[in-house]
């Protein structure tokens, strides 16, 4: 992937991620939006992403909340699909200062990899999306932790719960989890770039023509899909740590809850949600690109006739 992720930046974080090297791809500006400054791309690039994460979040959020009620283990007396939007504030006001962190280690990370090791781009891409993960998990945890317990229905309000947080785990109780976070994501990278890069070579090689945006969307999508539905165990670890408000929760760690859902339910609850799961990444690709490239083209041309 070339230098034209830069432009596209809030488009990895989350869900995001499948579809972010085919956004990359797509990309290029052409001659007639010359006139505009880089900063003015720029801008362009993170507004439309911005605004495309948030179509998607909302759109696909009663997914999330299904697939969560479904790995958090936790009773519920009323029907599975009741509440369906409830930590939704959460999830949107992640978005922004993660995908800011996520990028700012991405681009640092790649930049220092491309300068000073000689590795295939495809690898210097991932180690610079591990960073990101990195860095960007530590955000996104406490909007996380709060989201999935109203999701379970653990609590009502996000405020009730930032403050149920704080009272009884105390300000680090909002990062206890990020590990789960980590653990889930870099697996995650490790699945789905090579996978996407095999899919979009293997397609070319049979067509004998370079892929379209829409062909490059689409095998980040059936990438990324792939990806959720292998580390779903993980996402069931992450949801079960981020939930729990028992007082041994503070010694627990990732092989314990993986451990503990094992043995006391099996696959069936190691692979809790993993259809909600695999369908939210898979066809949140194809509604961010197609958010995405509206709300560019739209912006360009509302620059261009400012210029």
């Amino acid at each position: 992937m070339g230098d034209s992720l830069d432009s596209v930046n809030p488009s990895v974080v989350g869900t995001m991620k499948a579809i972010a090297p085919a956004i990359a791809g797509s990309a290029i500006f052409t001659d007639r939006f010359t006139i505009l400054s880089a900063i003015d791309l720029k801008l362009v690039g993170l507004a439309s992403g911005a605004v495309a994460g948030c179509v998607v979040d909302v759109a696909l959020f009663p997914l999330d909340t299904v697939k969560t009620r479904l790995q958090s283990g936790v009773t519920h007396s009323g029907p599975i699909f009741k509440g369906m939007y409830r930590g939704l504030w959460p999830a949107l006001l992640a978005s922004a200062p993660a995908a800011a962190t996520f990028f700012g280690a991405y681009d640092v990370t790649k930049r220092i990899a491309g300068q000073n090791l000689e590795l295939p781009e495809p690898v210097t891409h991932l180690i610079a999306a591990a960073a990101g993960d990195i860095c960007g998990s530590a955000v996104r945890t406490p909007f996380e932790k709060l989201k999935q317990r109203l999701q379970a229905g653990m609590e009502r309000t996000t405020l009730g719960a930032l403050r149920s947080l704080i009272a009884r785990e105390g300000v680090r109780g909002l990062f206890r989890g990020y590990s789960s976070l980590v653990v889930r994501e870099l697996p995650f990278d490790l699945i789905e770039f090579p996978l996407y890069e095999y899919l979009k070579k293997r397609w070319a090689k049979e067509q004998g023509a370079a892929l379209s945006a829409n062909q490059s969307a689409l095998c980040g999508s059936i990438a990324g899909g792939i990806a959720a539905a292998v580390t779903t165990p993980l996402d069931v670890v992450k949801t079960r740590m981020l939930i729990d408000t028992s007082d041994q929760s503070v010694n627990r760690n990732v092989l314990y809850y993986l451990r503990s859902v094992a043995e006391k339910e099996g696959a069936r609850g190691v692979f809790a949600g993993v259809l909600p799961r695999t369908i939210w990444i898979s066809l949140g690709g194809f509604i961010f690109f197609g958010g995405y490239e509206y709300t560019k083209a739209y912006l360009l041309h509302s620059q261009l006739l400012t210029k």
